[in-house]
């Protein structure tokens, strides 16, 4: 069989290919092997593209900001429809984000595709925001990890479900294909970490584990910020051009009267979006201490964005009760105060009038989810296993009411949540529960 034979034609084209190569090399008197090489394939094609996060992350923004401005210029009807699709699209994100951040040896096109969306989770690497996370760990009586800085001496394996494949390193396979080439030998005195889960996320984004929870903290509050500083300014450039006569002055009247109701809506919304990033991130942290501060952060972040939007949602199921006693309506209260609608709409527009207590469900599913990511890190299954039944349970659920505000945007949500159990089921065909038998895609 000639050398180019014994490699299938897809290991060039097929991206994050799953397959390595070990070469043993034997002594020649005794036969016994004295050393291995061991090669990951790899033609440089992967799913994981900082184009593909870009994309998806502008187009997550650029729909909250289109409704912030629709709602501005008085049409409600069409803003609500744009806010509630932006945020089920930007929770479809999270969700993809969840199965990167399960501890299943997932396939290396699997992590990488996922990869791209732990954007959504605040896992993005910038160097200043690294040293400040290592100096804050280190300030408060933490011990930074050198996962990273250690590569030399340290042989770090990503757990994913690999296919293997041995047999000679041909020079025309060397030639054509780039290979990761890790050295094994008994004289070779190095430590091996293996790294799942959340740290796997974290290592591929270039960010040490201990640095995780404090990379996506200091990013949500820098979004926080930057939303309440782009409502201010806003705010201003309004009333300037009001006064220099370049704006109507009935242009965005609504928000210019009632701007500080209209900014605690959006701080609310703003806690509803970070609240699956939050989860994770925190109840993850409360199972490694890097720190006591970072601990701190964490009980007292988590346990205030429960209490609000476990308040904001009694709140919402009050006024509906008042309007039902009232005028046999829960609508009425809800959408034509436009002070309520401002302040409370974001947990409760996206959904028909009649539904509007579906936020507590959508948060109880979102809080379950989170939870079996970051505390089951230890059992890829057992988090497999919880997601296949907490995406069944949901997507019956959503079946059944079906209380979206309208026929569109329902079949919209369906097909996410359906997306998201298939997604779960995969996962747990993922951690080999079924003996699923893999195949070499070269001998």
């Amino acid at each position: 069989m000639a050398a180019n034979d014994a490699i299938a034609g897809i290991t060039y084209t097929v991206p994050d290919l799953d397959a390595k190569v070990q070469v043993y090399f034997n002594s020649s008197n005794t036969g016994v092997s004295a050393a291995c090489v061991e090669a990951e394939l790899s033609n440089g094609k992967t799913v994981d593209q900082s184009a593909v996060a870009w994309t998806t992350a502008v187009i997550s923004g650029l729909a909250l900001v289109a409704s912030a401005i629709t709602s501005g210029l008085g049409h409600s009807n069409t803003a609500a429809h744009v806010a509630a699709n932006a945020m089920a699209l930007f929770g479809f994100f999270q969700a993809q984000a969840f199965i990167g951040m399960t501890a299943v040896s997932l396939p290396p096109i699997v992590a990488s595709w996922t990869q791209n969306f732990q954007w959504s989770m605040g896992i993005i690497k910038i160097g200043f925001i690294q040293d400040i996370a290592t100096w804050y760990q280190r300030a408060t009586g933490g011990t930074p990890s050198t996962v990273l800085s250690s590569l030399a001496t340290t042989s770090v394996q990503v757990e994913k479900r690999s296919v293997e494949s041995v047999g000679m390193l041909v020079r025309r396979a060397a030639e054509q294909i780039h290979n990761s080439i890790v050295r094994r030998a008994s004289t070779t005195n190095t430590d091996t970490v293996v790294i799942k889960g959340i740290e796997r996320v974290g290592f591929r984004a270039v960010i040490e584990p201990t640095n995780i929870f404090l990379t996506g903290y200091i990013f949500f509050l820098i979004f926080v910020v930057a939303v309440v500083v782009g409502v201010l300014l806003f705010k201003l450039f309004c009333e300037l051009l009001v006064k220099m006569g370049k704006m109507k002055g009935e242009k965005f009247q609504d928000f210019r009267k009632g701007w500080i109701t209209v900014l605690k809506g959006i701080l609310f919304r703003i806690v509803l979006i970070g609240f699956p990033q939050m989860v994770v991130l925190c109840f993850w942290e409360l199972g490694r201490d890097d720190s006591g501060a970072e601990m701190v952060l964490a009980i007292f972040t988590i346990f205030t964005m429960l209490a609000i939007l476990g308040w904001a949602s009694s709140k919402v199921i009050r006024l509906a009760r008042k309007s039902i006693n009232m005028h046999k309506n829960p609508a009425y209260i809800l959408y034509s105060d436009p002070a309520a609608l401002n302040k409370w709409g974001f947990l409760y527009v996206q959904f028909k009038a009649t539904a509007y207590y579906f936020i507590v469900p959508v948060l109880i599913y979102i809080l379950c989810k989170g939870m079996f990511v970051a505390l089951a890190q230890d059992s890829g299954i057992v988090q497999a296993i919880a997601l296949v039944i907490i995406e069944a349970v949901f997507l019956i659920i959503v079946c059944v009411l079906r209380p979206y505000m309208d026929k569109k945007t329902n079949a919209f949500n369906i097909a996410i949540v359906v997306i998201n159990f298939i997604s779960a089921i995969f996962l747990l065909v993922f951690t080999g529960i079924f003996n699923a038998p893999v195949r070499p895609i070269c001998c």
